[in-house]
């Protein structure tokens, strides 16, 4: 197994070892771990501020927009077999066939995905993973968790990390490509990470309600769910820029 997906293992073992010994140090029954929480959230920001920033700036320096694009649209298509298997484990067989088509599609006649050919037939894009198929099964979605380098996640989603990283494709490829694949995650989520940083009086908190929302917004196929409060009025571009940030640790 390849380094993307150890650094998953690692991550989330480390995490539920000092959650279970943080677990009665502070904290509400909202967010039982958070002195844990916030303290891997403080240094996920030290980690991004000092590393990935920096790194994400020389690429974005170095790398031409259309490269760039480039870049996001392979990723984004290596996606579609993790989303395909989600699709099918949910009985979802449209949207299943849709993104077996946009694979095909994008890495036949895009060149290995580079271009986003199926944007320019209509085709539907979707985007599942483990943890919403755990959760149209009815797994409760337990506690919040920020995991080092992986950032939020709560108990439903931690077998849904280690799932999506065996059936990803990036786990199996070089660590250059990884690394590359990192890059692109976070230089995709540069902006709303920098407005994050801007509206948010505690960031932690922001986070927390934030990622909630975003993966309710995905189970609930973009349904209002009751327990929802904040951040039901945002536009497409918005909810694009939430995905990208949720799907970055650093």
């Amino acid at each position: 197994m390849k380094s993307h997906f150890l650094i998953r293992c690692v991550g989330l073992s480390t995490s539920l070892l000092l959650a279970g010994c943080s677990y009665f140090q502070g904290g509400s029954v909202e967010d039982p771990h958070e002195n844990f929480n916030r303290s891997m959230h403080a240094f996920n920001d030290g980690m991004d501020n000092y590393v990935s920033q920096p790194l994400v700036t020389c690429y974005q320096w170095i790398t031409p927009e259309f490269m760039e694009m480039g870049v996001a649209n392979f990723f984004t298509n290596l996606k579609e077999p993790r989303t395909v298997i989600n699709d099918a484990l949910q009985g979802k067989e449209k949207a299943a066939g849709e993104d077996f088509e946009r694979f095909v599609l994008n890495t036949v006649l895009g060149f290995g995905g580079l271009i986003n050919v199926a944007s320019y037939a209509d085709i539907d894009y979707h985007e599942e993973d483990f943890a919403q198929t755990l959760a149209v099964w009815g797994v409760p979605r337990g506690e919040y968790l920020v995991l080092p380098m992986l950032g939020p996640a709560s108990y439903r989603s931690l077998p849904g990390e280690l799932v999506d990283a065996a059936s990803s494709p990036v786990s199996y490829v070089s660590w250059p490509i990884q690394l590359l694949g990192l890059l692109n995650a976070r230089n995709n989520a540069d902006e709303s990470l920098a407005r994050i940083n801007e509206i948010a009086v505690d960031p932690y908190l922001f986070m927390r309600s934030a990622y909630w929302q975003w993966r309710d917004h995905k189970i609930f196929e973009g349904q209002v769910n009751p327990e929802s409060m904040l951040l039901l009025d945002m536009d497409d571009d918005d909810e694009e820029l939430e995905d990208e940030e949720m799907e970055v640790g650093l």
